[in-house]
């Protein structure tokens, strides 16, 4: 039976290992929403749906792209930074070393390494998107690396459902960046996201081309929310990651022995019922709820398990 704190450390590990890959693709988004703008407020967005508008003042630098890119990339103490993201990725995994493929523990090394890197290095708003495309490749091999080298055992399922519900969170705050401001205004509809703007998001959730041959002719901007929040057979959908997490719950509980019990069991059908009934409209206010609403429904899913499985009283 693993005990719970290598339970604890494989499920951080998949939830920081994601959140690095989430935060590039955040940021590339951002660069690309902003490149049109004169004014470097359009990267306050980033900041305020990660609830760091704080964090970034006690730094006591101008608000400017390229300030809060390196706040997002190579700030260590930064929690929702790519490094510090990476940082943690790599000592849970160090928890694990005994318990993990040799060539998984050589890839979180690596690409740890490859992140730190950023620190020392000086670079430009004209790089960002390769910047954040390194990582993302980063990402995607240590994925592969331990898709094909890790034992299916009870670490690989921890570390999958850590990954899974991380997904699932950095997905609605991806959809989120523009309509977070409805929370201060009373137009549902004001000034929202054109198609470019859905057309850059589709293209950062790897979606682009499957949306449209899933909504070939007049795509409505509200079918791309649905098509990233509700779409089963999208990998980076909020939906996805959701079933994707429970099945790992399913397997623990039929494989290993380890029961969910009746409070993980009643938060994962619960964020399924909210995902399963989304509102007619997907815009605006409407939406900027909804995706709160299912944040607070994946909090409450990570409440759940850390009290079964990682804190037992």
């Amino acid at each position: 039976m693993l005990l719970s704190r290598f339970a604890d450390n494989a499920f951080w590990m998949g939830r920081y290992m994601e959140r690095a890959e989430s935060l590039a693709r955040l940021l590339m988004v951002t660069e690309s929403f902003a490149a049109d703008q004169e004014s470097d407020e359009a990267w306050a967005p980033i900041l305020q749906v990660f609830a760091d508008a704080e964090a970034f003042a006690e730094r006591d630098k101008p608000l400017t792209a390229l300030n809060v890119a390196r706040f997002y990339l190579s700030d260590a103490a930064n929690a929702n930074s790519v490094i510090y993201a990476a940082t943690m990725a790599k000592e849970n995994a160090r928890s694990l070393r005994h318990l993990l493929s040799t060539e998984s523990w050589r890839q979180v090394s690596l690409f740890q390494k490859s992140v730190a890197a950023l620190q020392k290095r000086r670079f430009a708003l004209s790089k960002m998107s390769e910047i954040c495309a390194d990582i993302r490749d980063g990402s995607c091999t240590l994925r592969g690396v331990l898709d094909a080298t890790c034992y299916r055992d009870e670490v690989w399922r921890f570390q999958q459902l850590g990954a899974a519900l991380e997904r699932a969170d950095q997905s609605t705050r991806l959809i989120d960046i523009k309509y977070f401001r409805f929370d201060r205004e009373d137009d549902d509809e004001a000034a929202p996201p054109d198609v470019a703007w859905w057309n850059t998001l589709l293209r950062s959730a790897s979606g682009y081309h499957a949306f449209q041959r899933r909504y070939s002719f007049n795509a409505d901007p509200a079918d791309a929310a649905r098509f990233l929040i509700c779409d089963k057979h999208l990998p980076l959908s909020v939906t996805n990651a959701v079933e994707a997490a429970c099945t790992q719950l399913a397997s623990l509980d039929e494989d290993f022995d380890a029961r969910p019990g009746p409070f993980v069991a009643r938060a994962a059908e619960a964020l399924r019922e909210r995902l399963a009934a989304p509102p007619a409209r997907l815009s605006g206010r409407t939406l900027h709820r909804y995706l709160d609403q299912i944040q607070r429904e994946i909090i409450a899913l990570a409440n759940a398990l850390d009290d079964r499985y990682f804190s037992p009283a």
